[in-house]
C-alpha cells in the first residue's frame, strides 16, 4: 500500500490559531488606545490664555469662546470702590497655554457684600460678645450703655438702629452697636443723668488676658 501524505496547513493547529488571534487583538487594542489618547489630549491643540482682569464675565466669554475655552466663576469679593462683576483674578494666569475646552476659573467683584449671621449675644459679657463678633469679621462696633441692675451684659445687638434677632444676617463687616447694661445709681436714674452712654467705637482685637 502506498503511504498517503497528509498536507495539513500550519494554521490548522488550534493553538496557533488562538495565538495569532490574540496577537492581532493585542495590536488592535494598542492602536485604539493610542488613537483615543491622541484625541482625548488634543495633542498640539492648545491656546494662549488672554488677560481677563477688569473685564466683565460676559465680555471675557466672548473672547474665550473664540479660542475654544470659557470662564467659570469660582469666588466673589466685595469692595465698595470696585466695579461690580469685574474680574479680579484668574487661573490659569495670562499667557499660559491650555487645551481647548478648558475652563478659566475667575474671581469677580460682587455687587454686594456677603451676609453673615450674627449670633444671639443676649446676656453675654461685653468682652465675650466683642471677641465673637471680631472673629466673624465685625470690627466696627460701638457700645451703648443703658442703666440696668447688672452691669456689663449685652442686652441686644443693633444694626442701623434695628434690633437683630439671633442668627439674623447682615452684610459682612457692617457697623454694629451693642446695647449693654450699666450700673447706674437710682439717683442718676431719677435725675435723668447717665440713662444712655455712647462710647467710642471698639476696634478689633481683645486683651489676651481675658482668655
Amino acid at each position: 500500500m502506498s503511504k498517503q501524505k497528509s498536507n495539513k496547513p500550519i494554521l490548522g493547529n488550534s493553538f496557533l490559531k488562538n495565538l495569532v488571534a490574540i496577537t492581532i487583538c493585542g495590536i488592535a487594542l494598542v492602536l485604539l488606545a493610542l488613537i483615543f489618547l491622541h484625541v482625548y489630549t488634543r495633542h498640539g491643540q492648545n491656546v494662549v490664555v488672554p488677560d481677563l482682569e477688569g473685564l466683565q464675565v460676559e465680555e471675557a466669554n466672548v473672547i474665550l469662546t473664540a479660542k475654544g475655552i470659557h470662564a467659570e466663576i469660582v469666588d466673589s469679593i466685595y469692595r465698595a470702590d470696585a466695579v461690580p462683576g469685574a474680574i479680579l483674578s484668574q487661573v490659569p494666569k495670562p499667557n499660559n497655554r491650555v487645551k481647548e475646552g478648558r475652563s478659566i476659573y475667575v474671581t469677580v467683584y460682587s455687587k454686594s457684600p456677603k451676609e453673615v449671621a450674627v449670633p444671639g449675644l443676649v446676656d453675654f459679657s461685653t468682652r465675650q460678645a466683642i471677641a465673637l463678633l471680631n472673629s466673624l469679621g465685625f470690627n466696627n462696633i460701638t457700645i451703648r450703655e443703658v442703666p440696668s441692675q447688672y452691669a456689663g451684659l449685652v442686652l441686644r445687638v443693633e444694626y442701623r438702629g434695628k434690633q437683630l434677632a439671633p442668627e439674623e444676617k447682615v452684610p459682612a463687616g457692617s457697623p454694629l452697636q451693642l446695647v449693654v447694661s450699666s450700673s447706674a445709681t437710682s439717683d442718676s436714674l431719677s435725675m435723668g443723668i447717665g440713662t444712655e452712654i455712647i462710647s467710642t467705637p471698639v476696634e478689633g482685637g481683645i486683651d489676651d488676658s481675658f482668655f
